[in-house]
């Protein structure tokens, strides 16, 4: 029987939130009397992945006051403002001994441990696969690379992500259900904070 695998996990949360449009970090939002990072930061702490990685940018220093890394290893990527793909790499170089890394992103409240814990499950059966979350169609982070992915992660540059990764391998992308059917609400905006916030107290 082959060793289950190690894998990590990395919780981009560098950017600044302009779309919200005020003053200080959407990720400081209080949903259901915490803030919306530690929802994404309590998912990987509880979750399988061995390892955990909190990529930290705009804000750096308030977010780190209100909210409790747990486990996950602090990193702040002074060059968040170009783009996405600086976060990635800096959050990937954490985790060069694992054998896969989820990417998760911090302003998804419904994403959980569940979620993260399916990803590696199904990377402990099809190890050469790239395993996203799906749910009503939709696909996208978190989602699990295998380690011989790494090499060309860290060539993505500016907002490529790692979505657009596995758009061009999509013949080894597979895909885990979610837990929630609104796993992929965000927050960019005033209106989608007051929506998931009633979504959420309804549950």
């Amino acid at each position: 029987m082959r060793a289950a695998p190690r894998v990590g996990c990395v919780i981009l949360a560098a950017g600044a939130g302009r779309r919200f449009g005020s003053r200080g970090s959407k990720l400081l939002l209080p949903i259901d009397g915490s803030p919306l990072l530690q929802r994404a930061v309590d998912a990987a702490a509880r979750s399988l992945a061995l390892t955990c990685t909190l990529v930290l940018g705009a804000y750096a220093e308030r977010i780190l006051l209100a909210v409790d890394p747990r486990r996950c290893a602090v990193v702040v990527n002074d060059d968040w403002e170009n783009g996405l793909a600086g976060s990635l790499r800096s959050g990937l170089a954490q985790h060069e001994d694992d054998d896969a890394c989820i990417f998760s992103i911090a302003d998804q409240p419904f994403v959980t441990a569940e979620d993260l814990d399916a990803l590696i499950a199904r990377h402990a059966d099809r190890r050469a696969s790239i395993v996203a979350l799906r749910a009503n169609g939709t696909w996208g982070s978190p989602a699990l690379f295998p380690k011989p992915d790494f090499a060309q992660l860290q060539k993505l540059r500016g907002d490529a992500g790692a979505k657009s990764y596995a758009r061009r391998h999509a013949s080894r992308l597979e895909f885990v259900a979610a837990s929630h059917p609104d796993a992929f609400a965000d927050i960019d905006t005033p209106e989608d904070y007051g929506r998931l916030a009633r979504l959420n107290h309804s549950r």
